[in-house]
């Protein structure tokens, strides 16, 4: 009979963390947050990871085929990978479901490879950018052939780990030498909310790896112990001099406020997956525990959604909070809604609005008196009697807005120079401006007719064209102008100061 004091540890030992229940170190040593290592696999060595490679469907992605074998299916199960949702398309508010997809994807994709295994695409299984950016793919054969020609398939983790796991994100990015599979190590982070450009998702993970780029999208961030998928890749701050929050600048929450952080690195966790492959299937069934379902479809009116709004003051001192003017058709035949300052909330099923007709669906209500970001969270239900359950909350389309105080719009800083150049003095970032110039006498910069909108200033006139007048205005990112600046340019003397234009 065991003692109780070996049964103390027996327990013990179960209570470690999976990750730190693998002996075997994947990232063959590779330090973390170092450059990438090209993969080969002349001698087996990378077998493991056959299974991934490059998705070609509109452009390169990096995709993973699952492990979804059931002991008690004896028939042929479909082949699915997991890629990122924007890598099909980059619509907002569309859940595809059962699609027909052209495409290949191609399997053992090392340097060293001289020949790879390609297959064709069948169908978008799943596919949304609302929420999570995540797609599934059925590929046009069977997993059991794939596993005849030795492409193993990997399996989804369990449950989420803990902050400070060490990962592996092994993708194909372009613009290497090598632009096949590369490992690349690292630890992972819990994030925020991500707000980039029209899209949001509120469930996340964060690293730093090195060596992401373009065709990283979709790669599976792996445990570096487990082997196991923890995550998806679908973006990150990889380049500068994109506006902030704005598509290829994704902004993740910090406190209160939302920052663009240079070199992070952003994922999907797919824990919640496992319950949606059922008998080696992916699942349809709205019922089932899986969270994909139910799924709907929001799309816009021509005018779509205002990224910006601006507070106001009333005559009396008091202010007016902007409404979301949002105008839409959905796919189910009634709709909930409500606003919220954190986007995670959207998937709180509390403080809905009751069902709302469809028909003519429009949504204007008080968007919020105080500076920064709302979301609007939008849910669609087939009946007035339908609550926002689990799978569909997880689905609820968040549309970001930043309320802007109402403040006035500094005039353009501009750097004039005699001879006559006339420049920014200085970078005034995601600002934009409205230019013209012309006789001194007959130039009224007051007046709105003839501008011409630029996003840089850089304009040189020669003797024979002074003198002139220059009028500018800078417009902030909601589309509110300054009041114009006026200059006089001669050649004779140093330009004057700029003036205000008269009313």
């Amino acid at each position: 009979m065991k003692s109780i004091l070996s049964l103390l540890i027996a327990a013990l030992c179960s209570l470690v963390e999976p990750d730190n229940a693998y002996s075997k170190d994947y990232g063959e040593e590779l330090q973390n947050f170092t450059a990438s290592k090209v993969l080969e696999n002349a001698g087996e060595t990378h077998n493991h990871w056959r299974g991934i490679g490059r998705l070609y469907i509109n452009g390169a992605c990096t995709a993973t085929l699952l492990d979804t074998r059931d002991a008690s299916v004896v028939e042929p199960t479909p082949a699915y990978v997991l890629t990122s949702g924007h890598c099909i398309e980059k619509g907002n508010g569309n859940i595809v479901t059962h699609k027909r997809l052209s495409g290949v994807m191609q399997f053992d994709y090392f340097a060293d490879t001289p020949l790879y295994k390609t297959y064709a695409l069948k169908e978008v299984a799943w596919r949304s950018m609302q929420g999570v950016d995540l797609a599934i793919i059925e590929l046009d054969v069977s997993l059991q052939i794939l596993l005849k020609a030795g492409i193993q398939p990997l399996e989804l983790a369990r449950q989420k780990p803990d902050n400070g796991t060490d990962v592996l994100i092994v993708s194909a990015p372009l613009g290497f030498e090598n632009a096949t599979l590369r490992m690349a190590a690292c630890t992972l982070q819990s994030a925020e909310e991500i707000v980039e450009g029209p899209w949001v998702w509120r469930n996340n993970v964060m690293t730093r790896c090195q060596d992401i780029a373009g065709g990283s999208s979709g790669a599976p961030i792996l445990g570096r112990h487990s082997n196991e998928i923890i995550g998806v890749v679908n973006t990150g701050n990889l380049a500068s001099g994109f506006a902030p929050c704005q598509e290829h600048a994704p902004c993740m929450r910090v406190g209160e406020a939302y920052k663009a952080i240079p070199n992070n690195v952003y994922g999907n966790p797919i824990a919640f997956l496992n319950s949606c492959f059922i008998r080696g299937r992916i699942t349809s069934d709205a019922i089932a525990s899986c969270p994909l379902y139910p799924a709907f479809t929001v799309t816009a009116d021509s005018k779509g959604l205002e990224r910006y709004k601006r507070v106001k003051k009333r005559d009396d001192g008091t202010i007016e909070s902007p409404t979301w003017d949002y105008r839409f058709s959905i796919s189910t035949a009634f709709y909930r809604h409500k606003t919220v300052r954190t986007a995670k909330d959207c998937e709180n099923g509390h403080h809905y609005s009751d069902a709302i007709s469809s028909s003519n669906a429009f949504i204007d209500s008080s968007i919020g008196t105080r500076p920064g970001f709302y979301f609007l969270c939008i849910v669609g239900v087939d009946s007035a009697a339908q609550e926002a359950e689990f799978g569909l909350i997880k689905n609820a389309l968040s549309l970001p807005v930043e309320v802007l105080e109402d403040l006035p719009v500094a005039r353009p800083e501009l750097a004039i120079s005699t001879g006559v150049g006339v420049e920014l003095a200085r970078n005034e970032e995601y600002r934009t401006y409205a230019v013209k110039f012309g006789s001194v006498d007959e130039t009224d910069c007051a007046e709105k007719d003839q501008y011409t909108t630029h996003t840089y200033l850089d304009f040189w006139f020669i003797d024979e064209e002074l003198p002139l007048k220059f009028c500018t205005i800078a417009y902030d990112r909601s589309g509110q102008p300054s009041e114009p600046r006026v200059d006089i340019l001669s050649s004779a003397s140093a330009p004057r100061d700029a003036i205000p234009a008269a009313h």
